[in-house]
């Protein structure tokens, strides 16, 4: 099944203008025709787009920034939190960039995992350059910014606060400070506007943006107007123990299950490996050490190595002791066959 080319809405407005949310991770589907379809059936004079995403999938933001960029009417792009990495790119399609003074921009390298051998990685290489360079020529048309600078900006992984992005270009209006719900949830990640950027972020977010560094308590954040707090785990504790306790009991049940689960998984692993010779590390590894199959995996193929080095030496040392034979040191054929004679007339007559 297709995953989803983005998360994105549309919604047509009053005075002949619509406006474009782009809010979360950017995906790629196979086919993005279906946004594609959406945004080229807007006949609106004028189109805001909105942007609040960490980036994701560089060719998806060159797709949308191509489609907004042939947009016949009027665009004005808006960063409503974080435009960063590939949203970066699609801000640069606006014929007006809007920058409040409370979010920031950031530029980087495109990055990408790959395996495989030397000619793949060099490859991968030459390929994450020609995208650099493409990200290079939109900030470049933008700001007018010469390339080598836009790519030491690049290099560096460059955030921008909006007085930074305006003098250089990247923005071309800043206004006042727009409403942002913001928190850190307890393993570090950043909500802002009800997306989840994670952690990676988070720490420079916090340097750069320091009316974001506090932890405010998920339970006042409301998401709308009248909608209700969300209860906290020590609330729960303490104004309703038997509700809290019938959960906390749940929960460590089905932290057994899990374990359970997993170790059986672990011990079907393990049998899987079905590598002869080396019963002692399968057995160990199953019932005294618990160590994963991975790094049964790694023992198994150390002693194999030190098996083969000491079978190497032998063969050496074996080699050795014939060195000291002479061809005149050898029996002859007639002696052999005299001396097994001998001894086959002794059997045969005992």
């Amino acid at each position: 099944m297709k995953g989803k080319f983005m998360d994105f809405s549309i919604k047509a407005q009053a005075n002949n203008e619509s406006e474009l949310y782009i809010y979360g991770v950017i995906g790629r589907d196979e086919d993005p025709k279906g946004f594609i379809s959406q945004l080229k059936s807007i006949k609106s004079e004028t189109l805001h787009v909105h942007i609040n995403s960490p980036g994701g999938d560089l060719f998806a933001g060159h797709v949308i920034y191509g489609i907004i960029k042939n947009f016949k009417g009027k665009k004005v792009t808006y960063i409503d939190g974080l435009a960063a990495s590939a949203a970066s790119i699609i801000a640069m399609a606006g014929d007006k960039v809007v920058m409040p003074k409370n979010t920031l921009l950031m530029i980087h390298n495109a990055s990408t995992m790959v395996y495989g051998d030397s000619q793949e990685f060099a490859k991968t290489a030459g390929t994450l350059e020609k995208m650099n360079a493409t990200m290079q020529a939109v900030y470049h048309e933008k700001t007018g910014i010469a390339h080598e600078e836009i790519a030491a900006m690049m290099n560096n992984e460059t955030w921008f606060t909006a007085d930074e992005a305006l003098k250089l270009g990247f923005v071309d209006t800043i206004v006042d400070d727009i409403k942002l719900d913001s928190h850190y949830e307890v393993n570090g990640n950043l909500i802002l506007n009800g997306i989840d950027f994670g952690n990676v972020y988070a720490e420079k977010i916090k340097k750069l943006l320091p009316q974001h560094a506090t932890t405010t308590p998920v339970a006042n954040i409301l998401s709308k107007e009248g909608a209700q707090a969300m209860l906290t785990v020590e609330a729960l504790q303490k104004d309703h123990p038997e509700i809290y306790a019938t959960v906390f009991e749940a929960g460590k049940l089905a932290g057994v299950a899990d374990g359970v689960k997993a170790e059986r998984g672990r011990i079907k692993a393990i049998e899987d490996i079905g590598i002869n010779g080396h019963e002692k590390l399968i057995t160990e590894a199953k019932y005294t050490n618990g160590i994963t199959v991975e790094a049964l995996a790694m023992q198994i193929l150390a002693a194999e190595k030190s098996q083969k080095s000491a079978f190497i030496d032998n063969r050496q040392t074996d080699a050795n002791d014939l060195n000291g034979i002479t061809a005149n040191g050898q029996p002859d054929a007639k002696s052999q066959e005299a001396e097994f004679l001998a001894v086959f007339d002794g059997e045969k007559n005992a």
